[in-house]
Parts: structure tokens; C-alpha cells; sequence
């Protein structure tokens, strides 16, 4: 039974993740929250895919899926889009872990709200904070479609109603073989269910959604009745961008997410999105600017100086939780932490078996960042110095 394979509150994951409860569980796997034991029981959220496949083309290609979607996730950077921290494999399952969002998706939204669908205004605004994400995975360097833009699949946070774009499960950066199709059907164009999406893929889908979310009624195939069919009152302006977004040929519809965002905004008749300078993204951008500037070529040195030494070979893209391990011969670690709350970067040293010890702390973005990051680092590596003497003295 599938359901044996689902976690139980209390169990751990890779001696770091403590799950408290199950949030959602199908026939591929499940998501639940959990807290992160090394972060000071951080909330997070864990998904879970099962490896229950007999056949190994079916297994093969459910790993596949998985993997494609650390690989977009964990490389992405956006305010409309949960952070990847980690990945993992363990027992019968494959597991990764990102941020947890309190909300509902826009489904559960629309059925719970809508009257039959949801007023125009905050369709809109849902539609211009999706085309902010697809601007970004859009125009990367190396760009993909999302390819399963849907209500259920737009989450509204609960804090401050920010749309998070969710599931990227069936991203993948290359097109899949002519013929074969993937997406859910109403809401994919006919050029994905023929086997090549493209970017514009994304913006058919997002005017499907737009055309349920005002209407309540799910498309199921390709025709999308007139508003005035619901009884249901939009504007011309609105009309024609969603027209214009569900044409058949793409060389027809809206050219780009930044093209119909314009358009979205012009009928709003003002920008709804605003990132506050405290908010948890910018923070996270700092940091990333903090560990390219100066982090990284400390810990570089720190590995090709103690070569076999150093159990550390790469380092992580985005800075969450690392550790750099030297051995000689117990281990020896620097413990590097993204302190959100205080919205610091700490510093910690771990001697073998004893505990962790605090070297310092370094605020992202301050003048004295590089300095006093140079000097933590700098005593991490004499205390290390120092330790390895007394266990070459003890042997």
C-alpha cells in the first residue's frame, strides 16, 4: 500500500527534518510540513516522491520528473517562486525541501469565494504577479517553460497575498519527443499537447485560468465561451488580453509575459506589486551577492589548501546551510547559517563530538562584510591548525 510509505509526525529525515504533519498525498507521493532541526526548527516543507515502481522504464522516468524538478528549483531565485534548500534521498523515497507557504491556491480560492468566479480586479493582480515570475524563467540564461499554469498551481500566501508560482514537477529546459505531451488538459495549448511548448505555452495557460477564475467553470478543451455566456460582466480591455492570450497559433498570441503584464497593468491603472525592503527575498538576495563577492573564494582556499584534508569538495549555488568538513583525524567543521530573523550571516565551529561554538557573525550587505568575514574564516582555519597539532601530539 502506498499509504505505508507516507511519514508519521516525529520521524526524521536526513537527521535534520523533524515531519509534524502531512499536508497533501497522492499516488506519486506526498508533501508535508516539517521543521529543520540545524536552522532552530525552521518551518519547512518537505515533498516526497515514492519509489513504488515495478516497472523500470515507469521508475526511471518518475526519477527523471523528480530530478528535473531539483534541478530547475534549486537554481531558481524569485519573490513568486518557494525556495529549494535541499535535496536528499532516503529509504524507499526521494525528498526535497523548500519553503513552506501558508495559503491556498487559487482553486480552493475560486471555490470557496467565487460567485461563480472571482471578481475582476483580483484576477488581474493574480495574472500580473504570474507574469513576474514568467518573466524570470523566461529570460534566463538557459530558459523553460513552466508548462502546467493553473489555479491549483497559484498559491496565495496567507501574510501579505503574494501569488507563488508551485510545482515545477514537469519544467524541463529541453522539449520532449515530438508526439509526446505533458501538462493537464484544458489548460495546455496545442502546440504542448503536440509535443513542443514554448514560452508562450505558459501565457495560453495563464489566460485559461484567468478565464475559469472569472468564470468558475474549468476549461476542458480548447473552446472558451464568451463571458457574457456566465453572466458574467469583464471589461473589454480584460476581454481582448485573454482573447489574445488563448489564440490557437502562438505566432498569434501575446508575445511575452513582460508584453501581457503591461497590458494587465494598463487596465489595473497601477503597479500592485511592491517587495518591502525587509522582506524575506531581499534578504535572500544579499546573501547571494554576499557569498559570490567574498564567501566563496575563503572557502575555495580552505579546500585546495587542506586537499585530502577536506572532505568539502563543491559548494553549494545558493548559501542556506553548508558545512566545510576537514579531518585529522575527527572531524573539524565551520557550520555556515542564513539567519533570517536576524538577517545575519553566522559563523559556527564544530570540534569532533562536542558542540557547536559560535566564531562570528557578518550582516549581508554591510561595509565591513568582506573584513569581518576574512577574519572568522581566518581564525577558523588557526583553531583548526591547532587542532590537528595536539592530535598528531596525542598519537
Amino acid at each position: 500500500m502506498i499509504e505505508e510509505n507516507w511519514l508519521s509526525p516525529d520521524e526524521i529525515l536526513d537527521s535534520r527534518y523533524r515531519i509534524t504533519k502531512l499536508i497533501k498525498a497522492g499516488g506519486m507521493g506526498a508533501v508535508y510540513q516539517a521543521e529543520d532541526m540545524k536552522m532552530g526548527n525552521r518551518i519547512i516543507a518537505v515533498k516526497q516522491m515514492l519509489d513504488s515502481f515495478t516497472d523500470p522504464s515507469e521508475r526511471q522516468a518518475a526519477i527523471d520528473r523528480f530530478l528535473s524538478e531539483i534541478q530547475v528549483l534549486s537554481s531558481l531565485r524569485h519573490p513568486n517562486i518557494p525556495q529549494v534548500m535541499d535535496h536528499f534521498m532516503e529509504r524507499n523515497s526521494f525528498y526535497f525541501v523548500m519553503d513552506y507557504i501558508e495559503g491556498r491556491d487559487m482553486s480552493s480560492v475560486l471555490h470557496g469565494e467565487g460567485a461563480p468566479g472571482l471578481g475582476e480586479e483580483r484576477v488581474i493582480k493574480t495574472a500580473i504577479e504570474v507574469c513576474e515570475a514568467l518573466k524570470y524563467i523566461h529570460t534566463l540564461e538557459t530558459p523553460f517553460a513552466h508548462r502546467d499554469i493553473k489555479p491549483s498551481n497559484l498559491l496565495q500566501r496567507t501574510k501579505d497575498g503574494r501569488i507563488l508560482l508551485i510545482d515545477f514537477g514537469i519544467a524541463r529546459v529541453t522539449n520532449p519527443k515530438e508526439g509526446f505531451w505533458i501538462g493537464t488538459q484544458g489548460y495546455a495549448p496545442p502546440e504542448q499537447q503536440y509535443g513542443k511548448p514554448e514560452p508562450r505555452s505558459d501565457l495560453y495557460a495563464l489566460g485559461a485560468s484567468m478565464h475559469e477564475m472569472l468564470t468558475g467553470k474549468r476549461p476542458d478543451s480548447f473552446e472558451f465561451p464568451a463571458f457574457a455566456d456566465f453572466s458574467v460582466e469583464v471589461s473589454e480591455a480584460l476581454e481582448q488580453v485573454i482573447v489574445k492570450a488563448l489564440m490557437w497559433n502562438p505566432e498569434e498570441r501575446t508575445a511575452s509575459a513582460q508584453e501581457m503584464q503591461q497590458s494587465l497593468k494598463a487596465i489595473l491603472g497601477y503597479d500592485p506589486i511592491h517587495y518591502e525592503e525587509n522582506d524575506e527575498f531581499a534578504f535572500t538576495s544579499k546573501v547571494s551577492q554576499f557569498k559570490t563577492r567574498f564567501l566563496d573564494s575563503l572557502l575555495y582556499d580552505i579546500i585546495g589548501r587542506y586537499g585530502n584534508e577536506c572532505c568539502t569538495r563543491f559548494l553549494p549555488k545558493h548559501l542556506d546551510y553548508l558545512v566545510i568538513t576537514l579531518a585529522c583525524p575527527t572531524p573539524f567543521e565551520l557550520i555556515i547559517k542564513k539567519n533570517e530573523a536576524g538577517k545575519k550571516v553566522e559563523f559556527y565551529e564544530k570540534q569532533g563530538i562536542l558542540g557547536e561554538v559560535l566564531l562570528g557573525s557578518v550582516v549581508p550587505g554591510d561595509e565591513k562584510a568582506g573584513s569581518d568575514t576574512a577574519e572568522i574564516v581566518e581564525r577558523f582555519i588557526n583553531n583548526y591548525e591547532v587542532f590537528k597539532n595536539m592530535n598528531w601530539q596525542m598519537m
